[in-house]
């Protein structure tokens, strides 16, 4: 039996990811369990899902806590999240991070395969879900289940123009995945203190940050009332982000009447 565990954040679709990837197996004649695990139902939070494989029928019924593979959907979540906790010796891991496995902060004695899947979203659907471009990379990188099950899952899942979009993410990530490369000599970026993992700082979640430009700010206050983390205050009748509480949902570029807010991507 092999295990997965899926890493994410709301909105990312992991969940999704991991359905899909148990039905396409399946349709390989693979026993599959697909287990999602909710947490605060907040876009942006961290997200964990599991998946069993197995030949026969699988009995277990716990989560997965010695994972054969780990998939990352989102390139910062390592740094708060220890999605190498429990990992097998000589295990995969299967991450969504824009330069070779060796720069990610990972080490351990497993392997490290790497792909732009933001960027790959971003080409594929204009928005940053990851989940398909994911699903990609980890049918190059595992070999366990071959791209033609994940395309006929996938259309079956959104047929039309939406499973067009997203069967090029999945094609893409596939083609653009980097070979798994050891990271046993790797020095692992140090854990965060805990006191900082339960800090109130969301700048991590943050694909996109809003840029203001204050001389087309009216003061009408929408974004500050529609911000959903309250990272918006309102100074001598102008807009202020405190970028520290800004997970860049973009809500208050879309309510802002004047388009004084723009979304701009952050670069690892």
């Amino acid at each position: 039996m092999i295990e997965v565990r899926f890493h994410g954040r709301g909105g990312q679709g992991a969940v999704t990811a991991v359905r899909i990837l148990a039905s396409a197996l399946y349709l390989e004649g693979k026993y599959t369990q697909a287990i999602p695990m909710y947490g605060t139902e907040r876009r942006g939070a961290p997200v964990v899902a599991f998946l069993r494989i197995g030949e026969s029928r699988i009995n277990e019924r716990d989560l997965v806590h010695n994972p054969d593979i780990v998939v990352v959907l989102d390139p910062l979540l390592s740094r708060t999240v220890p999605v190498t906790d429990g990992l097998k010796e000589g295990g995969l891991i299967v991450m969504n991070f824009p330069k070779p496995g060796n720069e990610a902060g990972i080490g351990g004695r497993f392997r490290l395969a790497t792909v732009d899947a933001t960027g790959i979203a971003l080409e594929a659907l204009g928005r940053p879900i990851t989940n398909t471009a994911m699903l990609g990379a980890f049918a190059k990188a595992s070999g366990l289940v071959s791209l033609e099950s994940l395309e006929k899952t996938l259309l079956e899942q959104w047929p039309g123009r939406l499973g067009e979009m997203n069967l090029r993410a999945l094609r893409t990530a596939y083609e653009r995945v980097t070979p798994p490369v050891d990271v046993s000599g790797i020095q692992a970026l140090g854990k965060r203190p805990q006191e900082e993992i339960f800090s109130r700082d969301v700048s991590s979640w943050r694909i996109f940050k809003p840029q203001l430009d204050e001389g087309r700010c009216v003061g009408c206050r929408r974004c500050y009332i529609y911000c959903p983390e309250v990272a918006i205050s309102m100074t001598q009748g102008k807009a202020r982000v405190d970028y520290s509480s800004c997970k860049g949902c973009g809500i208050c570029g879309e309510e802002c009447p004047t388009g004084a807010i723009s979304m701009i991507q952050e670069v690892l």
